[in-house]
């Protein structure tokens, strides 16, 4: 269901040219770390978070979102449930730590590759963006290491990234993580 629901929603984002990818637990299932994704997790860019926001409302309901983390203080956030799966999306998505925020950076450059599900085009996110973003949320160890172990192993493929992340305020511990990887 998750992934038909992701190509209806896909198409409706493509056709509007929309820069958007998914990230999170659906990512994680594209590269069999993880068997089943929980919901869909859309990343879009600032400036196209408008437009998404009033296709995701005609195709499913928005859900308001009662409760806001500390943890977190990103620009744009909404939840919706769109053929009864719960979507999350997000732009300008930070995230709070002990040394100050981090900001992911979406842009073109974080769209990993573009797989076909039911004929429709769908952006990924990339692995290395999420092994930063992970390693920054609570209670994330488990997924940390599945992407640690898949980056050992299949070698990263998106340096520039990992790159990218460490001229960003990052806690100490992260920032050596990343490096021992480069």
């Amino acid at each position: 269901m998750i992934l038909e629901t992701l190509s209806f929603i896909g198409e409706k984002l493509n056709e509007n040219e929309v820069l958007w990818a998914v990230g999170a637990s659906l990512l994680l299932n594209q590269y069999g770390l993880i068997d089943k994704p929980n919901d869909i997790d859309l990343m879009v860019d600032q400036k196209d978070y408008p437009k998404v926001h009033q296709i995701l409302k005609g195709l499913g309901s928005e859900v308001s979102i009662e409760t806001k983390s500390s943890d977190y203080e990103t620009e744009c956030f909404s939840k919706y449930i769109i053929k009864g799966v719960s979507i999350d999306v997000m732009a300008g998505f930070i995230i709070n730590h002990k040394e100050g925020q981090y900001k992911y950076e979406f842009d073109s450059s974080s769209v990993n590759e573009r797989l076909l599900i039911n004929d429709v085009e769908i952006p990924f996110t990339a692995l290395e963006d999420w092994f930063v973003l992970y390693q920054l949320m609570k209670n994330r160890e488990a997924k940390v290491r599945l992407i640690e172990d898949y980056l050992l192993t299949a070698g990263i493929k998106r340096k520039d990234l990992l790159e990218r992340a460490l001229t960003k305020v990052l806690p100490k511990e992260v920032k050596e993580k990343i490096s021992n990887f480069l």
